[in-house]
């Protein structure tokens, strides 16, 4: 199959509910038999930009003969912004790289593969300080989805044209990750933090023990119009992000 074509719809689908099972199949397909997370979280991106926002036109224009079945709150609605951010000690660095907040460091994020504008580089994922902050720091894992970014506390506007967002950890055992990775982890937590008051913070943002889960980052989609995303829209990315993050070795 030609690469490009992932991101194709059949006229076939008629549901949401069916273009998530179309995209998860058609993430699976693209992704198979690869296994650099750079690779995977690029095409990632680019397919789940690409697929969506033609979903979003097509029922847009084919809303006046839709079923209720078939209706979409979200059609005509534009994603602006589809990518992830990362914990920093994935990137080829001797050690995480930090951000320092008044003088203490604090887990960072980091700007990954993406598809739209540009977008800022380091986001502190420190509870309250953003929705992608609050996606990765908040324990346990859980999803994060604004219907208004504006009213959202700390939230950090890289594209004043985005009006509701959603997040999504990447989340995997501890264990699964690279023996580099696992070090880098721990001595952030044992070394880079200590005295600094913001070493507990770290520790329970990366999980403490082999079979842990680890937060390693976030899927960040962002809509240029308010309500952005239902129900439907993050179950549907939630099954696509646990498939991206299978693929990948870490």
């Amino acid at each position: 199959m030609v690469h490009a074509d992932s991101a194709l719809l059949p006229s076939t689908i008629r549901t949401k509910r069916d273009l998530y099972s179309h995209l998860q199949s058609s993430l699976a397909s693209l992704l198979e038999g690869q296994t650099a997370w750079v690779t995977n979280l690029a095409n990632a991106s680019s397919l789940l930009h690409a697929s969506l926002n033609d979903w979003r036109r097509r029922r847009a224009d084919s809303e006046a003969g839709a079923t209720e079945e078939e209706a979409d709150s979200t059609r005509g609605k534009t994603l602006n912004w589809t990518g992830f951010y990362l914990l920093s000690g994935l990137f080829p660095t001797p050690r995480p790289a930090l951000l320092s907040k008044g003088g203490k460091k604090v887990p960072t994020l980091v700007l990954g593969p993406f598809h739209g504008l540009p977008a800022c580089q380091a986001i502190p994922s420190v509870p309250g300080k953003g929705v992608c902050a609050d996606g990765s720091a908040v324990l346990p894992p859980r999803t994060v989805r604004v219907a208004r970014t504006d009213d959202y506390p700390g939230h950090i506007a890289c594209d004043s044209l985005s009006k509701s967002e959603l997040v999504i950890p990447l989340v995997v055992p501890l264990s699964s990750l690279s023996e580099a990775h696992r070090h880098l982890v721990r001595q952030a937590a044992s070394e880079d933090l200590k005295g600094t008051g913001a070493q507990d913070e770290l520790i329970a943002w990366s999980g403490q023990d082999e079979g842990v889960e680890v937060i390693l980052g976030v899927l960040d989609i962002d809509c240029v119009d308010e309500d952005g995303f239902d129900e439907v829209d993050q179950e549907g990315l939630e099954e696509c992000v646990r498939i991206i993050v299978r693929s990948c070795a870490w």
